[in-house]
């Protein structure tokens, strides 16, 4: 499994360097630069500012970048004071010529090598929860996206509802004319009220809908649930022609992949740190040990120094263990990096092959499906008021009529959804052009 992290790490880190450069990763202070409506770039806005979960996670970044600092230190210095060589027949500091009053202090210097692995092992982890971060922020924005299209979709199909609603009030008025004038039957009567009140129920169900999806926007963007959501903009047709092989070179670059690459890097680091533990570290100690006069004998004070080596003996039970452990870790960051890689490959054929059947279906649903279906409601309506056309093809053209207009908004909104995350799997915006005639 080496081999594919080693093909693509070159071209990843290709990638990422330009993506970077270019600006196109999604910083948090990047998101929304694409065409997207205003009060949609405000709710991403407030969401990447207040939301817990970003919050939770800046935390993390921000205590990574802080123990970089501290990663490279010494070791505090050891200050100790000693009494030495003090006689307990009588405990006098004077009679004895080697008894001291000593002050000492150390300092443990690691082996060359030791600190400078410690910083870059920190700084790598630092990397990776910052590529983490921005990660989360791309992912918090594509479910901002993709709840505000839902949001839109309940509004649009709340007035289609609606519409359709009226439409039945006419039809009932329609048949209890006719049935009243002995052209038409109680049954028409009956089925055209029993419509009607399942678009009343219609209309319940979107506006719950409506209220649970204003609920998650706000639980994004930390606000209460029954906070106001200004209503979104309608959906939209719109080009949703991507090319697979782009969106893979793209993808290289994703925050989440550059996080597991930095790991990888870290983990390396991790496994030389432990090796160096093979090799001993020195403290360097000093001394300056009082002594008293005794009468008129003068005694001069006693300096000492000296140097001592921890001696890393245990290789089979510590130092070796601590190498296959770290050695275990790195290997565990690369299967993880394949699997990702792996993963996102799959996730973004399938959204792909998902925009790219949700661009026909809108194209046939817009330009012919809903044009042709609302003429034959209206007809069969004309012609069953003069007594042309039977009541059961009324009711079918306009439940097809009500159906294609409710699918285009459906397909609308799940092309808007995937084109969210597709973005947030390439760890980028995408360029998109209208389309469609609404």
């Amino acid at each position: 499994m080496a081999g594919p992290v080693k093909r693509r790490w070159w071209r990843g880190g290709l990638w990422a360097g330009v993506v970077v450069l270019a600006g196109w990763w999604l910083p948090p202070a990047a998101l929304g630069q694409t065409k997207l409506p205003a009060d949609l770039q405000a709710l991403i806005a407030e969401a990447l500012e207040a939301n817990p979960e970003l919050k939770q996670m800046a935390g993390v970044r921000t205590a990574a970048q802080q123990a970089t600092r501290a990663a490279g230190a010494l070791e505090d210095p050891m200050i100790g004071f000693t009494l030495k060589d003090l006689p307990v027949h009588n405990w006098s500091f004077n009679e004895d010529d080697m008894t001291q009053k000593m002050f000492e202090v150390s300092q443990k210097l690691p082996f060359p090598g030791k600190r400078r692995l410690r910083t870059e092992v920190a700084e790598h982890q630092a990397k990776a929860d910052d590529l983490s971060y921005q990660d989360k922020a791309n992912e918090i924005r594509a479910r901002v996206v993709q709840n505000y299209w839902g949001l839109a979709l309940a509004f649009a199909s709340y007035d289609i509802a609606q519409k359709n609603k009226q439409f039945w009030e006419q039809v009932v008025q329609v048949t209890e004319t006719r049935y009243g004038a002995g052209m038409g039957m109680q049954a028409d009567v009956l089925q055209a009220q029993v419509e009607l009140g399942s678009y009343l129920d219609r209309l319940l169900q979107w506006q719950q809908a409506r209220e649970s999806l204003t609920a998650e926007l706000n639980a994004l963007r930390a606000k209460p649930a029954e906070a106001p959501v200004p209503r979104p903009q309608p959906l939209r047709p719109a080009n949703y022609t991507v090319k697979m092989g782009e969106l893979l070179q793209l993808a290289e670059g994703r925050p989440l992949l550059m996080a597991l690459k930095a790991l990888i890097v870290k983990q390396q680091k991790a496994v030389d740190l432990a090796r160096k533990d093979y090799y001993p570290d020195v403290t360097v100690g000093l001394g300056y040990g009082l002594r008293q006069n005794y009468y008129d004998k003068k005694r001069s004070d006693m300096f000492t120094a000296g140097v001592s080596i921890n001696v890393p003996l245990w290789f089979e039970s510590k130092l070796r263990p601590k190498v296959e452990e770290e050695e275990a870790k790195r290997g565990a960051v690369r299967e993880a990096y394949n699997s990702a890689w792996s993963q996102l490959e799959a996730a973004l054929k399938d959204r792909v092959a998902k925009l790219t059947r949700l661009d026909q279906q809108i194209k046939l649903y817009d330009r012919g499906i809903i044009p042709q279906a609302q003429q034959a409601a209206q007809a069969a309506l004309a012609s069953y008021q003069v007594g042309a056309l039977e009541f059961s093809r009324v009711y079918q053209n306009q439940i097809a009529a009500y159906e294609a207009e409710l699918k285009l908004q459906e397909y609308l909104k799940e092309a808007e959804e995937n084109w969210a995350a597709l973005e947030w799997l390439v760890g980028q915006e995408l360029p998109r052009r209208p389309g469609g005639k609404r």
